[in-house]
C-alpha cells in the first residue's frame, strides 16, 4: 500500500481512495448506470490531477476537492433532465429485484433523502461522512471552519426532517 507523500504508482493511490471514489459518487448520483460513469470519471480526474500536487494539503484533501469538483460538474450537467423522468427512473430501479437484494429500504431511503438535500449541505455531510475532519472539509470546499459545522448541523437537521416524513 502507498504512503500519502508515495507518488511514484498512481494506481496504487487510485486503488486505495477507490472504495471512498465509489462511496462519494454514490452521493452526488442516485441511478446505477450514471453513478458508476461518475466513479470513473472521479477516479480518472484523481489520476491526472496527482501530478499537480504540490503538498500544500494532505493527499485526501486534496482527491476529495477533486471528487467534489467532478461531482458538482455531475450534477450541473444532468440537472437539466426533468423532475419527473428522474422519479420516473428512480421508482423503476427501486423496484427491481437486484435493487432489493442488495440494499434494505432504510438504506434506500437514506440515500433518496440525501439526494434531496441541497447540493452545498449534501457535500459537507457526503465529506463527513467518509470521516474527513472539519478542517479538511473546510480545505476540501473553501469554507471556513465555523460554516462548515454550521452546514453540517443544517444538513443533520433537514436529513432528521426528510427521514421522519418518510416514517410518517
Amino acid at each position: 500500500m502507498a504512503k500519502e507523500n508515495d507518488f511514484n504508482d498512481y494506481d496504487v493511490i487510485i486503488q486505495r481512495f477507490w472504495p471512498n471514489i465509489v462511496h462519494s459518487a454514490s452521493g452526488y448520483e442516485i441511478r446505477p448506470a450514471l453513478r458508476e460513469e461518475l466513479a470513473q470519471e472521479m477516479a480518472l480526474e484523481v489520476w491526472r490531477g496527482l501530478p499537480r500536487f504540490n503538498n500544500k494539503s494532505t493527499l485526501k484533501t486534496y482527491i476529495y476537492r477533486i471528487i467534489h469538483n467532478v461531482g458538482v460538474d455531475h450534477i450541473r450537467r444532468y440537472s437539466r433532465a426533468s423532475e419527473t423522468m428522474l422519479d420516473s427512473e428512480l421508482l423503476d430501479e427501486n423496484s427491481s429485484l437486484e435493487t432489493a437484494l442488495q440494499y434494505d429500504q432504510r438504506q434506500e431511503q437514506l440515500a433518496l433523502m440525501l439526494q434531496r438535500l441541497p447540493l452545498s449541505l449534501r457535500q459537507v455531510l457526503m465529506l463527513k461522512l467518509e470521516d474527513l475532519s472539519n478542517i479538511e472539509i473546510s480545505d476540501v470546499l473553501g469554507l471556513s471552519e465555523s460554516n462548515v459545522a454550521v452546514r453540517l448541523n443544517r444538513a443533520k437537521h433537514k436529513l432528521s426532517e426528510l427521514m421522519a416524513g418518510v416514517d410518517k
